[in-house]
């Protein structure tokens, strides 16, 4: 916990304290992981925030250790950072050599001497530092380095190089590198550096390309390129919404692999939304093209990208379970693809309030015990798209025969295991544990107040989509709690816990509204919308703020429980004793 305020501290003044990185000339091509901050953006759009005010420096004040304090009053001045630090990219990067990892950051810094005044405190503490000068082109670099770490700067970069052996070598070699060998020269790196993005992550295969491809093949027999497989993760803070998109680039050879290109989806049953309530706090959405997912499976044994034994042993398998399929279903696995449509609706609402019991453990008294708790059943909605109607009732027919738990309530109306509802219409098949909705539906084909307008229609054309209102960790804690197996909440309850997830919910509502989550065959793209006037920035740091001071408070209260508990547990023995 403490170690978290200080991060957030220092990462905090390090906002307050861009253009072109000139920087990246000190990331070398092989790096397989790249990523940048920009200061610039984060310090204008924290620029109405006073830093001086926030609970965490009181946190700080009681908490930090007196070295800390020291350090962070002296030094972590926002006033020495700005004449230390220049406001433009903080870059970061990995490499795997040596056999190992290897990981760097690179900050932008106003002169050598400056930097030297603000490090030099934290060098002093570090045990077995070896100074070198006269460093790299130019004779330019001061490196301090053992063989986890190394610190080295000229007039206007520090790098900071963490190893598990060789750091002064890896940092080093980073202040000789030849232009020719740095990432500026790979073809992603101009197109992932995002100027109009906060920040950003780059992760390629190439550099574990050229190492594990023989050996892939060698060992497991499979002729597969592992080189040019991009991932890219950008975030950035707008005015009323945190935006975080996601881009992926695979190569040829995982993409036969994979095939998703194929089988995933955006089309879906409109009709879904008729049945799905409009007061939901969570809609979810999927839609998968199972034609193509089947055909696909199918294509991959005649795929040379895998081994001759697992072509082989993928036809045995498919072969097996279709006689399997029509030995239960009378239908093989292909006309199972084409009875459903590949797309489903899911939901929830608050639902309503009940008693509810919660088991614990005495140890004390070698007993269980329980107590009565008020709580929120949450109502679920869901929908799944049918192609052919006569194929499923057949499938379902097949499926009752079978015994399993259900039960006719009326024609195409059930009731399943564990008070679940089902409704079929001829073009889906919805469920729900809202015994009044199933009747709405089974009578009416349709809810009376529903998703058919919902104002965020537009976002259901992805493939995966996830909108969520306010916070809703506990909703899903009770929906999950409804389907244990044991039938009631027999986990242990941390009293601490319990209320650390009501207070934090409260605060995720005070600063946070709605999420939109969305996934697509090229990546993946989230829009977490902020309350108030200030910008989603500020009111991020203000709802962690919170936190911090809420956890660091909980936690005292628990070390004072734990406390009262090893006093009453001395008793208890000492007791026992006489």
């Amino acid at each position: 916990m403490k170690k978290i305020i200080y991060l957030l501290t220092i990462a905090i003044l390090f906002a307050s304290c861009g253009t072109k990185s000139e920087e990246a000339k000190f990331i070398p091509k092989h790096a397989i992981g790249v990523m940048y901050v920009n200061v610039k953006s984060l310090s204008e759009k924290s620029e109405g925030l006073d830093f001086k005010d926030l609970k965490v420096n009181s946190l700080m004040e009681d908490k930090a250790p007196k070295e800390l304090k020291d350090f962070m009053s002296e030094f972590m001045t926002s006033e020495n950072i700005n004449k230390t630090f220049r406001k433009e990219y903080i870059l970061g990067f990995m490499t795997y050599k040596r056999l190992t990892g290897v990981g760097g950051l690179i900050l932008p810094i106003n002169n050598a001497e400056s930097f030297e005044a603000f490090i030099q405190p934290m060098i002093d503490k570090m045990p077995r530092l070896e100074k070198e000068t006269n460093v790299g082109k130019d004779d330019a670099f001061t490196v301090y380095s053992n063989r986890e770490l190394a610190i080295g700067w000229n007039n206007k970069t520090a790098l900071l190089i963490g190893a598990n052996n060789y750091a002064g070598a890896e940092l080093k070699d980073l202040t000789t590198l030849d232009a020719s060998e740095t990432v500026l020269t790979t073809k992603y790196f101009n197109d992932f550096f995002d100027k109009g993005q906060d920040m950003g992550v780059h992760i390629t295969s190439t550099p574990l390309g050229d190492a594990f491809d023989g050996l892939l093949s060698m060992f497991a027999g499979l002729d597969v390129n592992l080189e040019d497989n991009n991932i890219a993760y950008y975030g950035s803070f707008e005015k009323d919404h945190i935006h975080t998109e996601t881009k992926l680039k695979l190569n040829k050879d995982i993409k036969s692999l994979s095939g998703y290109k194929d089988w995933m989806s955006t089309d879906y049953n409109r009709d879904m939304l008729d049945v799905l309530p409009k007061d939901a706090l969570l809609v979810g959405k999927l839609s998968i093209n199972l034609e193509n997912l089947h055909e696909h499976f199918y294509d991959l044994r005649d795929n040379k990208t895998l081994p001759m034994e697992a072509r082989e042993e993928l036809k045995k398998s498919l072969k097996r379970m279709d006689r399997d399929f029509n030995k239960e279903f009378n239908m093989d696995t292909k006309t199972f693809a084409k009875i459903f449509d590949g797309s489903a609706l899911f939901a929830l609402t608050e639902g309503q309030t009940v008693k509810d019991s919660v088991y614990s453990y005495n140890y004390y008294t070698d007993e269980e015990e329980y107590k009565i708790v008020e709580k929120k059943m949450p109502n679920m909605f869901g929908a799944i798209g049918v192609k052919d109607k006569a194929k499923f009732d057949r499938l379902f027919n097949k499926i009752k025969d079978l015994g399993a738990p259900i039960q006719e309530i009326s024609t195409n109306y059930y009731e399943v295991d564990r008070n679940t509802f089902m409704v079929i219409s001829d073009s889906f098949v919805f469920f729900t544990n809202h015994a009044n909705s199933a009747d709405e539906v089974k009578n009416n084909g349709k809810l009376a107040t529903n998703l058919s307008d919902f104002e965020h229609k537009d976002k259901l054309s992805h493939s995966i989509y996830l909108y969520t209102k306010g916070n809703i960790t506990n909703i899903a804690q009770d929906f999950t709690n409804m389907y244990n197996p044991y039938g009631r909440n027999n986990f242990y309850r941390v009293d601490a816990m319990d209320e650390l997830t009501e207070i934090s919910g409260k605060l995720y509502e005070k600063y946070f509204g709605e999420n939109h989550y969305f996934i697509d065959a090229d990546g993946a793209e989230s829009f977490t919308y902020t309350k108030g006037d200030k910008n989603s920035l500020i009111q991020t740091i203000l709802y962690g703020d919170e936190m911090a001071k809420t956890m660091s408070e909980l936690e005292d209260k628990t070390e004072d429980v734990k406390i009262e508990d090893l006093i009453e547990e001395t008793i208890i023995e000492s007791t026992k004793t006489k």
